[in-house]
């Protein structure tokens, strides 16, 4: 009797064990990394996951018309901003953001992948944004569709059926992630370091279609797409991270990025935050647009 009954819990050890074992690997699984970035392989095996929704945020919705992720929505990065106090494109209102989202069918504890055609800054504005409302599960699809393509992973024709879900709870801003004019203005230099990741053309002011061109005086420049290869892959973080410092780029001081409209800004928002672990990076939406139609605001010409 003794013998059947510690066969019976050992068996049952077993199965528990193995069903543990299960689960881990299916949170593991399904788990986003800390960087923010999936890989194909990750987005692959999660396709049919409860509470997954895709974004397509390529330039052209042709392309998507063409193909796409199996079960991804279209959506456009210029949906994300609209005029506000005479400034052509800010941040939606985070109650018309939420709103959006609900169209997608996304609520509070949807994950959200995104991806563009490499890695570029479509994508990295709308996880910024998320990031500002404090919806923490998201990731960008590392290489994007033409990696995917060229995986020759699944691509459907198919549009997914959504249905208006509410979002949840209501949103409170973190509005560490984020600045305004105001505060770029009487930012403290000591402690705080803006950087400009437009191109040096446009940081010189050399060329560029704003009431006056060049860039807010103390600013850094260093172009976002130089810590990318061809391909939209990072370069070597480590590399970056020393082409930062020496810029006078570093993880103790409160980095603000900048650009034209906060587009490119949010490309490196994502890098110094998640690839880099910068503490205390803040994106200034309004940029150089917001800053240069001021004319009580100074601006620099020439490259530093």
């Amino acid at each position: 009797m003794m013998n059947r009954r510690s066969d019976w819990n050992f068996s049952q050890t077993i199965l528990f064990l193995f069903l543990g074992l299960l689960i881990l690997w299916t949170v593991l699984k399904a788990q986003v990394p800390d960087n923010k970035l999936v890989s194909g392989d990750w987005l692959q095996a999660n396709l049919d996951r409860p509470g997954l929704r895709i974004v397509d945020m390529r330039a052209d919705v042709r392309d998507y018309w063409s193909g796409h992720i199996p079960g991804a929505v279209y959506l456009d990065e210029t949906a994300l901003r609209w005029p506000e106090n005479g400034v052509p494109g800010l941040l939606l209102p985070v109650e018309v953001l939420v709103r959006l989202l609900e169209q997608l069918g996304i609520n509070k504890k949807t994950t959200i992948i995104i991806y563009t055609e490499i890695n570029n800054y479509r994508a990295t504005y709308l996880s910024w944004a998320l990031d500002y409302i404090r919806h923490t599960d998201w990731a960008i699809l590392d290489g994007g569709f033409s990696r995917w393509k060229n995986e020759n992973r699944p691509i459907s024709r198919d549009y997914p059926r959504l249905t208006r879900v509410s979002y949840g709870q209501k949103v409170e801003p973190d509005e560490s992630v984020r600045v305004r004019l105001e505060q770029v203005k009487n930012r403290d230099t000591q402690t705080t370091v803006l950087l400009d990741v437009r191109s040096a053309e446009l940081y010189a002011g050399e060329r560029g279609n704003w009431k006056r061109n060049g860039h807010i005086p103390g600013a850094l420049n260093i172009f976002w797409a130089s810590f990318l290869r061809e391909d939209g892959s990072w370069k070597d973080l480590k590399m970056i991270m020393n082409n930062l410092q020496e810029l006078g780029v570093t993880p103790d001081k409160t980095i603000i990025v900048s650009c034209g409209q906060g587009l490119m800004a949010s490309h490196t928002y994502l890098t110094l935050k998640y690839l880099l672990k910068y503490p205390r990076v803040r994106l200034f939406d309004g940029s150089f647009n917001e800053w240069s139609n001021r004319d009580d605001l100074p601006v620099e010409t020439g490259k530093r």
